[in-house]
């Protein structure tokens, strides 16, 4: 939700980056978290994370996980998904 340097802030269970006067638009989850957080700036070389439930997610907002330190993200791609002509494992 947050990359390092911007500010996030809920304001009634909508998230707004960098004092924007529209809300994000989230299409990967259609629930809001309730209630109001911030503004809280990222700090550099961390992400600021919303659960996918975020409801009852424990997640950035929470002083028990906080922001995740770039360093400590890990991932790797093994398969292609999209376009359907490039669809392939790795």
């Amino acid at each position: 939700i947050g990359m390092p340097g911007e500010t996030v802030e809920i304001k009634d269970g909508k998230v707004y980056i960098n004092g924007s006067e529209e809300p994000l638009k989230d299409s990967f989850t259609p629930e809001t978290p309730v209630g109001d957080y911030g503004p809280y700036t990222v700090p550099e070389d961390s992400y600021f994370v919303l659960g996918d439930n975020r409801n009852n997610s424990e997640d950035s907002r929470f002083a028990n996980v906080g922001v995740v330190k770039k360093d400590d993200i890990v991932g790797s791609v093994w398969f292609i998904a999209s376009p359907m002509k490039r669809m392939r494992l790795l």
